[in-house]
């Protein structure tokens, strides 16, 4: 699809968000995953897994002029976790799923030469998260008893686990940033703190106690000073994001559940360290349409929250996220062989009796199995807080779209514009000023059920710098190809098949997908 279409939902004497450019980029073999790493004002990354040792890595101006394009070889099935970006090089990890084997890629980010190294590790660790710094990169995860670092160097190419004996428990990174300015490392972690009803048998086992930690660490994984954001009133924080205020103060926001089942959004000031404040999301969840109660218990039961990272508005903090799930759907085969489907009746195949003649049950020969489908998301909310933690204003926004991988589908920026994935297209809103929501779509064409996984349609969309958001979408196409091969050829007599008739000489043949992907760049709320 050449274009993209503009449509205005609503009529509205305020234009305040205009499409800026649309690219495509195309790529063969058989993708897996795409990843989109905004680089603000530098303009952005696109990593593409192409195939099952390979991968595709562009660069983008903030224009969307593409600069470079590189092919690596990566064994690693997944993403990476994170990046680094420092001294016009952005530096990626990649670990195996099943193994201990770290890849390790440095891209210059303006002429796109790429360094490559790699290295093993053989204790026991978890990685979450990392940073590279100069000649080493400084992991972040977890082991058996809590918090645990491993240092590589690469000039050494010696490694080192360190275990950590101030957060202990089942923990999980949240935030794990260097601070080049004080040449230190910032973090967050997720605690949770098992007990058992039979500490002597270790049985029974059940959560006693869940908090987030924030902690300052040196460069070699030392923590220096900690914070921890504790339970009140029965309400547990799960997670954490840090937002820094221009007045020099951190706020910490993230997801809670009760002791009781609720759940929903907690704010705490770490720099005056005052109560933490608690909004649920039932009460988030409220909007012009009511959600049935039906729907909200789905939701919190069911579905888990994916939140975006804080920003500073003006004079507030806006904070939000969406609901996602894995959705699965049953697909019912029929065993080819049975009497129903053999064109050569039941002399072939199992028979309900165990005889190589007779009856077949129809039921008993067919399988069913769950096939991914994607992942379903149906609504997600912005809100709006003082720095103090008190809610101004919050708004709920229903998508209802589908992404075959985890991506983040509702944005926003500093200047109150909203931009999110609507049932596949693209969708931005400024509250503020209360206009309607303005369409982008990648197609002209009515979406149905059957249609659906055929239309070019958006999965994601970031904040990107300014007023500018940056989407990405995509479509797929399978093609078959053949390959004749001609290279041997011999004067034997060709062999014949079934009945008498000679065997067709046919090509070898295989199967690509050729997935175009989309990079749209609005600006909205300026």
């Amino acid at each position: 699809m050449k274009y993209l279409f503009l449509f205005l939902l609503l009529s509205t004497s305020t234009v305040f968000a205009q499409l800026e450019k649309n690219v495509q980029v195309e790529v063969l073999g058989r993708p897996t995953w795409q990843m989109l790493i905004p680089l603000e004002e530098q303009g952005l990354i696109l990593i593409v897994k192409t195939d099952v040792t390979k991968a595709a890595v562009f660069r983008f101006d903030k224009n969307l002029e593409k600069l470079w394009e590189k092919e690596v070889f990566l064994d690693a099935e997944d993403e990476p976790k994170a990046y680094t970006v420092a001294n016009d090089r952005i530096s990626l990890l990649f670990s195996e799923t099943s193994g201990m084997y770290y890849q390790v890629f440095q891209f210059n980010l303006t002429s796109g030469e790429v360094n490559q190294d790699g290295f093993e590790l053989r204790e026991y660790f978890i990685d979450q998260d990392y940073v590279f710094l100069n000649d080493k990169v400084l992991m972040a995860g977890a082991n058996a008893k809590g918090a645990a670092f491993f240092e590589h160097n690469f000039n050494t190419e010696i490694g080192e686990l360190k275990e950590d004996s101030t957060i202990l428990g089942s923990v999980s990174v949240n935030l794990f940033e260097y601070l080049p300015e004080r040449n230190q490392i910032e973090s967050l972690w997720s605690v949770k703190q098992k007990g058992y009803s039979n500490e002597k048998k270790k049985k029974g086992e059940f959560i006693k106690d869940a908090f987030v930690t924030h902690a300052i660490l040196d460069t070699t994984g030392t923590v220096l000073f900690k914070t921890e954001i504790k339970q009140k009133g029965g309400k547990f924080p799960l997670d954490g994001k840090l937002v820094r205020l221009s007045n020099g103060k951190k706020v910490v926001l993230g997801t809670y559940q009760s002791s009781i089942g609720d759940k929903g959004v907690y704010v705490y000031n770490l720099s005056d360290r005052g109560d933490m404040k608690t909004y649920s999301f039932t009460s988030l969840l409220k909007g012009n349409r009511s959600l049935s109660v039906e729907n909200i218990q789905e939701i919190l039961k069911s579905y888990n929250f994916l939140s975006n990272k804080p920003l500073e508005g003006n004079g507030s903090i806006i904070f939000g996220g969406v609901f996602l799930k894995a959705q699965y759907q049953s697909i019912t085969e029929q065993d080819p062989y049975n009497s129903y489907n053999s064109p050569y009746g039941g002399g072939y195949g199992r028979s309900r009796y165990g005889s190589r003649y007779g009856y077949y049950n129809q039921r008993g020969n067919s399988t069913t199995r769950q096939v991914f489908r994607g992942y379903h998301y149906p609504t997600g909310f912005v809100m709006e807080l003082t720095p103090e933690g008190d809610l101004i204003t919050s708004n709920r926004i229903d998508i209802n779209n589908l992404s075959g991988q985890v991506q983040q589908a509702l944005a926003y920026n500093e200047r109150g514009a909203v931009s999110y994935c609507l049932k596949g297209d693209l969708a931005a809103n400024n509250f503020n000023i209360g206009t309607k929501p303005l369409l982008y779509k990648l197609s002209e064409e009515e979406k149905g059920v059957k249609n659906m996984p055929y239309l070019p349609s958006y999965s994601e969309v970031q904040f990107w710098y300014g007023n500018y958001f940056i989407a990405e979408g995509s479509k797929s196409k399978m093609e078959a190809m053949s390959v004749n091969d001609n290279l041997v050829k011999t004067e034997t007599k060709k062999r014949r098949g079934l009945f008498g008739k000679k065997k067709k000489d046919t090509p070898a043949s295989f199967t690509q997908i050729r997935k175009t992907i989309y990079l749209t760049k609005i600006a909205s709320g300026g």
